[in-house]
């Protein structure tokens, strides 16, 4: 489903497709963004004091190190900082922490050297609002882009960040001097990020009230987060490849690099291993361009024609197996905070789709275990048992006839089995956001 309200007017308005496409191939690349907030807890304990000088020094070595492995891939990152850690850079950075970073105070070192882009990020507490905290990036000599750094979307929720305001320059709180005005927002998030709508695309919302819905004149641009950078870009270039979105429209995607891997004992090596190399493969494959906020924008603009485009596959959350244990989204990297951040098995694609009766599913798996693929009913029962038995990594498909069921939607599965659980269930009577809905049509 193509989940825009301005579909119809992109349709009209899309580039012309006998011509040459500006990616060089017949499919366009999924444009994907690696960033990483800096909470406005960090560093912690009160600045000034030993507890946060040390603190900020661990974040720093950190972040230096990140920049550094992503310039040796060449994948650009994104760092979007809130105000704590750079009013403790201005107050920390001397000549003796700058030996390091030739003189320059760290973040500058980022962006000069390293080639990584800072943006501001800011959940706008502490007497602090995003035009604040763009001021303090000034001050440091890396101040400059227009990007919302995350944002609460909702205007129903008592932390909705009044988004809209920045359709024209606001003042500073803190310092009531500066004048900022953003212009591009990423990251339209929940508290807690418990519940993010689930989007790709870039679009002018609308209003407060009709946040997903483009407006051709609108002066502030969102993109879309969809979810982890290797399952989720490879899910959304399918999309081009079956003809579910057309290539003349931008889809995206973005993952979160929490900062606690980064200062985890051997988190930057697992870091490369398990997403900083894998993205460069698929960079090389031609299925994603590895970009930044801003860039991203200007790409949309150049190479899409500023058509607006929202993709949403209306899915919906939650399954439990039987014993009543959430599993959650196998494809959501928040499922494993603490643990392995990517999924042991996925689902890509199940087609043809609508099917009168014959469907090939197709699924990867990273790490070898027994699996189970299933299919469920509207309400989340299983009623039929495809396959279930241990898996190697690497591709794998597996046909399914649909027999007598009768037409209807009804939604795949893929589950690890553990010892002791027998059959899964829908939480709430709904799929899961991992699921892949298919129409049988008889």
């Amino acid at each position: 489903m193509l989940g825009s309200a301005s579909a119809d007017r992109a349709a009209a308005s899309l580039p012309d497709p006998a011509a040459a496409p500006p990616w060089g191939s017949s499919v366009p690349p999924v444009y994907d963004v690696l960033f990483t907030h800096i909470e406005d807890n960090t560093p912690s304990g009160p600045l000034g004091s030993p507890q946060s000088r040390q603190n900020y020094l661990v974040h720093r070595n950190a972040l230096l190190a990140m920049g550094t492995l992503a310039q040796s891939y060449e994948v650009p990152w994104s760092l979007q900082p809130d105000w704590k850690i750079l009013r403790a850079a201005l107050l920390y950075e001397d000549s003796a922490m700058t030996a390091n970073t030739g003189g320059k105070n760290f973040l500058r070192f980022l962006r000069e050297d390293l080639g990584v882009v800072i943006d501001p990020h800011s959940h706008e507490n502490g007497g602090y609002n995003y035009t604040d905290v763009a001021h303090l990036l000034d001050s440091l000599g890396v101040g400059g882009t227009t990007v919302i750094g995350g944002h609460i979307w909702d205007p129903a929720l008592p932390q909705f960040q009044e988004w809209d305001r920045y359709r024209v320059p606001v003042a500073g709180l803190q310092f009531p001097w500066a004048e900022w005005r953003g212009d591009v927002l990423m990251g339209s998030g929940t508290p807690g990020h418990v519940n993010d709508p689930l989007v790709s695309g870039v679009w002018r919302p609308r209003d407060r009230d009709h946040y997903f819905e483009d407006e051709e004149t609108g002066n502030i641009v969102a993109v879309g987060q969809w979810r982890g950078l290797l399952s989720g870009a490879s899910e959304l270039h399918q999309l081009y490849v079956d003809g579910t979105v057309p290539q003349a429209l931008m889809l995206t995607c973005s993952e979160h690099i929490n900062p606690s891997k980064l200062i985890a004992p051997g988190g930057l090596a697992a870091l490369e291993d398990t997403l900083i190399a894998p993205l460069a493969a698929l960079r090389a494959e031609g299925i994603v361009e590895l970009t930044d906020f801003t860039s991203l924008i200007d790409t949309w603009r150049t190479n899409f024609g500023s058509v607006g485009f929202v993709y949403d596959p209306e899915t919906v959350t939650g399954v439990e197996l039987a014993s009543g244990e959430d599993v959650g989204d196998p494809r959501d990297p928040r499922r494993a905070r603490g643990a392995d951040p990517l999924p042991h098995a996925w689902l890509e694609a199940c087609g043809p789709n609508p099917t009168s009766g014959r469907v090939e599913m197709r699924y990867q798996v990273r790490v070898g275990a027994a699996f189970r693929i299933t299919i469920l009913d509207a309400a989340g029962r299983e009623v039929v048992r495809v396959r279930e038995r241990v898996e190697a990594p690497g591709s794998h498909t597996v046909d399914w006839e649909a027999g007598d069921l009768p037409s209807g939607a009804y939604y795949v599965a893929i589950a690890e089995v553990a010892p002791g659980l027998t059959g899964a269930r829908m939480s709430h009577g709904q799929p899961r956001a991992g699921a892949i809905k298919i129409l049988l049509l008889r």
